[in-house]
């Protein structure tokens, strides 16, 4: 038996541009640097066709055919798995049911494209010849295709634990079908990569996994290409800036950033709060900074990306990441990067890393307020929170975390 790694078949889910969060700029980074400084092979497959060839990598587009009769295919990206549509279950004898099996069923038209795309990469991985070491399966979304291919070929399988659903659902009302793939992905894995030990202890926790065979490895950054502009700017020029960035849901946190809003403007009156972001507790958002009379102290500024991510990260002066439950947070890095002052939850992964950034309980709007004001009033403060996440970033590279993963497959194949 060879010893060493060469060649890995990897199922993703999104990549930029068409991402809606963390999950595809984190398969960028590492599928770049496990070709360029790992020197590995790489087939990664996609639920679309990328309109543009990625040069690192081998990309093939897993369409089922009956997606093409949607005029709206693709959307961008393709299948967001934060809005689920139920689909009518067609006709099933629940008498060779179990209780237990039902539940897992698919219940909404992304879960049932998910295991018709999981049809699709087992054809694919069929017609590579088999000729690849290891599968490497991104979040719930691959776990089928990964089970489904491990089991035609007898490669071993490491799974990449992105999220879990008890993180998208904090009040733990989220989808059987869902909990249960990511049940069976961690169970039937070779190895685990979590990207925090904070999503490492929820493995365990909640499903029961055995530590032994999960390895942490925290997402990294890409440097800078020019220095961020932290100058003179035309958008809110003599008002402080506070940004938000991420999904408007529960389990981000959003309510206690507009609670830290409405605490810190009755001391600075002028302070402007940016929410950027969509989802669906957008009109409840709304409707609760009416009720607050926050209205010129909040800006919803809605999805943003690339471009108009980075005027909004150059231009705040505090960077909020609240999160009930975070299993990483890279925003919260992008946000260091452009020498910004971080507040984050206690519950959030990145934690782990950041480690000059300010890590508060969620819940705790007094704490967050206070930190919020020492920040804007006082410039030397700021300065030494900014400096030390800039020497916490020089260790978060991409590069390193591929080593790491590299390490994993070569656990995963010797077994």
């Amino acid at each position: 038996m060879q010893a060493n790694v060469n060649r890995v078949f990897m199922i993703g889910w999104e990549y930029p541009p068409h991402n809606s969060g963390g999950l595809g700029v984190a398969c960028e980074g590492l599928t770049k640097a496990l070709s360029d400084d790992q020197q590995l092979q790489i087939d990664f497959t996609l639920p679309y066709s990328p309109p543009e060839k990625i040069q690192h990598m081998n990309v093939h587009g897993c369409v089922d055919e009956s997606w093409l009769d949607d005029e709206n295919y693709p959307t961008q990206p393709p299948f967001s798995v934060y809005h689920q549509v139920p689909v009518a279950f067609e006709a099933v004898d629940l008498k060779m049911l179990d209780r237990y099996k039902l539940t897992a069923l698919p219940q909404s038209i992304l879960e049932t494209k998910v295991e018709q795309y999981a049809g699709k990469v087992l054809e694919t991985g069929a017609s590579t010849d088999q000729d690849f070491d290891i599968i490497h399966a991104h979040d719930w979304m691959s776990f089928p295709a990964g089970i489904k291919l491990k089991q035609k070929t007898g490669k071993p399988l490491v799974t990449h634990i992105h999220s879990t659903e008890h993180d998208r659902t904090a009040l733990g009302t989220g989808s059987p079908y869902i909990t249960h793939t990511e049940y069976e992905g961690v169970r039937m894995s070779d190895r685990v990569i979590a990207v925090s030990g904070y999503t490492k202890h929820l493995l365990v926790e909640k499903y029961g996994a055995d530590p032994a065979k999960i390895d942490v490895v925290h997402n990294g950054i890409d440097p800078l290409i020019t220095p961020p502009k932290r100058g003179k700017h035309y958008f809110a020029s003599k008002r402080p800036v506070v940004a938000f960035m991420g999904r408007l849901t529960l389990h981000k946190g959003v309510e206690y950033f507009l609670a830290v809003a409405k605490y810190v403007t009755r001391q600075i009156p002028d302070a402007l709060f940016v929410v950027a972001g969509s989802g669906d507790m957008y009109h409840q958002l709304l409707i609760r900074t009416a009720q607050e009379r926050l209205t010129a102290s909040v800006l919803f500024s809605g999805f943003v990306r690339d471009r108009q991510k980075e005027i909004l990260l150059n231009r705040a002066d505090v960077f909020m990441m609240p999160s009930v439950s975070e299993p990483f947070g890279l925003v919260a890095l992008e946000a260091a990067q452009r020498q910004i002052p971080v507040i984050i939850s206690k519950n959030a992964g990145v934690s782990e890393v950041l480690k000059n950034s300010i890590a508060l309980d969620f819940w705790d709007v007094e704490a967050m307020g206070k930190t919020v004001i020492k920040i804007l009033s006082d410039r030397g403060y700021a300065s030494n929170i900014v400096e030390g996440q800039l020497r916490d970033l020089n260790n978060l590279t991409w590069d390193r975390a591929a080593a790491k993963v590299s390490q994993v497959y070569r656990k995963a194949f010797l077994g």
